[in-house]
């Protein structure tokens, strides 16, 4: 009895000196060249799989660590990673962790191209990623400001900040035919017309923006035919950290931004969140030009605020789930106002939710999201019609999309990945117009269901020299519900008398293949072809809206169909020497049921009767370069053009009238870019210059208008004042260059803009 006793004794004080030979692991992280702390280095201990990042003062600190041998992993952008042995013993333990500075950071990882994490240059295609450092550099009042500095990407945001949104496109493609835009993974086109608010996204916020250029349906189906933008925001590693913003400028623009978040660890476990808002208001400038201007013309204003909040926990390395929720309020003048205050505005009421979640399930690696955008528009319009009456009206338009997507990735033998997956969405649109001038109402909805399945294969051979991407994927959709009614009309809407019309149920189906090769020709220079397609859905819009436009007067088509897009691509990526890096692809696209206005041959109200139809064949030759050089790790420059002819082959109106574009171009493509940009960060100030040239484009069907091109020159300075006191301007538009968009509206100008920022 008593030897049991003495054991348990024994076993209990050995249990009890375990538990508490714990230590604690302090360190500093710092450059070794210059001594400078490096705020927001990665310090992971390996065997563990603990990570943290340092604080302002390129501090860290491991609690409860059992005593033992680790391995530290340290890593930051611009420096070569470290890899140190340490021994933790009971109580403080306290290392240095000096990181040399590398010449030229070039290894960018990206994940979007295929759902696996992968260098850029081991990737068939061009590729592009913006990292936060990145952004923090760029002049920008909106995130797809940023997006002009990649080669091939046309941003049109004529307005500037007061623009009602911005359309974004690549390789020759129009403003309607744009690209696929994913929010931490889930997309933000809407399918009642697919334009995205790119106001609700701060700049701020931004980890890294992974861009894959050419068609990208065989992995994400519809709206990816000109290629997907993956906005990723950032997590902190710290316990807490954030920033208060305040910012004023040009046209009264003022406002302020918060982002508060951290990162608590809870039994070996991670617990992480944010929250974050901004506002923003400004009086604006007059749209139209000063030889057309009449006593209804005013000013565009703006006035907008947004809060969100993220929560995301860790289980483990493996497992982890992430939810976020955002509202965005917005209302922007039109810049005609008659005889109320605010004159013509438009009105958008957003709620955004995601939950996503990452884990594992024996060798497959999963990830799943959901999300659910919900977008309430209000449209006030008022104004005085040729004839001289006055004319006021109010449209209220819901759009909801939501959706679910899972896929799951194995790997055999780090030589080729398997990727599979499925992709669910639904979409809505119920609008109204309202005359309160006139006794019209006009009232339609709809709905749209799809589901796809897709499957990725990549193989490495030849010791990693031939890289081979393999997809296919099948998506099939059904638009159903459709309805419009029309109550008590006059000429304002210019039908003749009140009807309602039920739609018949429609589907259609596509099927999006890829195949891309890469050969490393040299360590230098790495080569690839690729074949793809992509695909793009009629708008809800489009299909059930019958309504007077600019051009006459649009009759809904339900029976619309996708348009697709086949694309053949050679190119190559080379570092033709240590501090430099090039990029060149040129592509060939054949594009099938493109989708035009076509007139009916009816009259409605003396106007044209159009309707939108699947009538045309386009081709499109276009090429790109890109350069980048690091004269420093503190000096680089970019550079890169990118040409595009964008031609109609086929017009078939054999069953309608009207002019035949065959062999007319695209509008709305330049055929010339080109971006150049030198970012030099110094212990003075930041600076950033970057210049920007839009070449000439045709601003309609029957390429009679050109739209002159134009250069526009932006600077950001920048600079921290101390350890939390951060300081900018932005000079947009330097040289104040003044165009003219395809609505022969005004653009702003020069636009200067001062920001304040506390951090902590």
């Amino acid at each position: 009895m008593i030897s049991k006793k003495i054991i348990y004794t024994i076993l209990f004080i050995s249990f009890s000196i375990t538990a508490v030979a714990q230590g604690k692991l302090q360190g500093k992280v710092y450059d070794a060249e210059t001594n400078e702390k490096l705020d927001g280095a990665n310090v992971v201990i390996m065997e563990l799989q603990r990570g943290i990042s340092t604080n302002n003062q390129g501090e860290f600190l491991f609690e409860n660590i059992k005593s033992g041998e680790y391995t530290l992993h340290a890593s930051f952008v611009g420096y070569h990673d470290k890899k140190i042995k340490v021994t933790v013993r009971e109580g403080l333990n306290t290392i240095e962790i000096p990181m040399a500075p590398s010449s030229v950071e070039m290894e960018k990882v990206i994940i979007t191209a295929t759902l696996t994490e992968r260098k850029i240059e081991d990737l068939p295609g061009q590729n592009e990623v913006i990292e936060k450092e990145e952004v923090e550099e760029y002049p920008s009042s909106n995130t797809d400001n940023i997006l002009q500095s990649i080669a091939n990407v046309n941003v049109n945001r004529s307005w500037g900040i007061f623009s009602k949104n911005a359309s974004v496109t690549m390789r020759g493609l129009d403003a309607a035919q744009g690209v696929l835009i994913l929010y931490n993974g889930v997309p933000l086109n809407k399918t009642a017309g697919g334009s995205i608010n790119w106001h609700m996204i701060s700049p701020d916020r931004i980890e890294r923006i992974e861009v894959i250029k050419g068609p990208s349906s065989a992995l994400y189906g519809n709206n990816a035919m000109g290629g997907v933008i993956n906005i990723i925001t950032k997590k902190t590693h710290k316990k807490i950290s954030g920033d208060v913003r305040a910012f004023g400028g040009s046209y009264s623009t003022l406002g302020g931004k918060f982002d508060l978040e951290g990162n608590q660890e809870i039994n070996g476990k991670n617990l992480y969140w944010a929250v974050n808002g901004f506002y923003r208001q400004g009086d604006g400038y007059i749209i139209e030009p000063k030889d057309s201007r009449d006593s209804t013309d005013t000013e565009v204003y703006l006035n907008e605020y947004r809060i969100g909040a993220t929560v995301g926990y860790e289980f483990n390395d493996k497992n982890k789930i992430e939810i976020e929720y955002s509202y965005y309020n917005d209302k922007r003048g039109d810049g005609r106002q008659v005889y109320f205050d605010d004159g013509g505005y438009v009105k958008y009421n957003t709620q955004f939710v995601r939950a996503k979640y990452n884990g594992e399930l024996g060798e497959f690696k999963i990830e799943a999201d959901a999300y659910l955008q919900n977008e309430d528009f209000y449209q006030f319009s008022e104004n005085i019609n040729s004839d001289g009456n006055y004319k006021m009206s109010k449209k209220n338009q819901i759009s909801r999309d939501y959706g679910l997507w899972m896929n799951a990735t194995r790997n055999f033998n780090d030589k080729n990945w398997l990727t599979f997956g499925i992709d669910i969405k639904q979409g809505f649109m119920d609008a109204s117009d309202i005359y309160l001038t006139s006794t019209d109402t006009l009232m339609r909805d709809g709905r749209v269901q799809s589901y796809a399945a897709f499957l990725q294969d990549e193989h490495r051979l030849f010791n990693d020299k031939l890289k081979i991407i393999a997809g296919l994927r099948f998506d099939y959709a059904r638009f159903y519900d459709g309805s419009i009614h029309v109550g008590e009309p006059t000429a304002n809407t210019g039908f003749e008398e009140s009807y309602d019309e039920t739609y018949g149920s429609s589907d259609w189906i596509s099927l999006s293949p890829k195949l891309a090769v890469q050969y490393e020709i040299s360590p230098a220079i790495k080569s690839y072809a690729s074949a793809s397609s992509g695909f793009m859905p009629p708008k809800l819009d489009d299909m059930i809206s019958s309504r007077k436009i600019s051009k006459g007067f649009k009759q809904a088509n339900p029976e619309l169909q996708p348009q697709t897009l086949y694309n053949y691509e050679v190119g190559f990526n080379t570092k033709p020497f240590k501090k430099a890096q090039a990029k060149a692809a040129a592509y060939y696209s054949v594009g099938k049921d493109f989708q035009y206005f076509v007139a009916t041959g009816d009259i409605v109200d003396g106007k044209t009767e159009l309707m939108r139809e699947n009538i045309a064949e386009i081709e499109i030759m276009g090429a790109e370069f890109f350069f980048q050089y690091n004269f420093t790790r503190d000096l680089t420059f970019k550079a890169n053009y990118a040409y595009n002819t964008s031609t109609i082959k086929k017009f078939d109106v054999e069953d309608y009238t009207g002019d035949d574009i065959t062999g007319k171009q695209l509008v709305e493509i330049p055929w010339h870019q080109a971006f150049a940009g030198l970012f030099w960060k110094n212990k003075i100030v930041n600076a950033t210059l970057v210049a920007n040239y839009i070449g000439e484009e045709y601003a309609d069907d029957q390429n009679i208008l050109i739209i002159d091109d134009y250069l526009t020159v932006d600077v950001r300075l920048s600079r921290m004042i101390n350890k939390n006191l951060f300081f900018a301007l932005d000079i947009q538009n330097i040289f104040d260059k003044v165009y003219i968009d395809k609505k022969q509206r005004l653009s702003p100008g020069r636009f200067i803009l001062v920001e304040l920022a506390y951090q902590f």
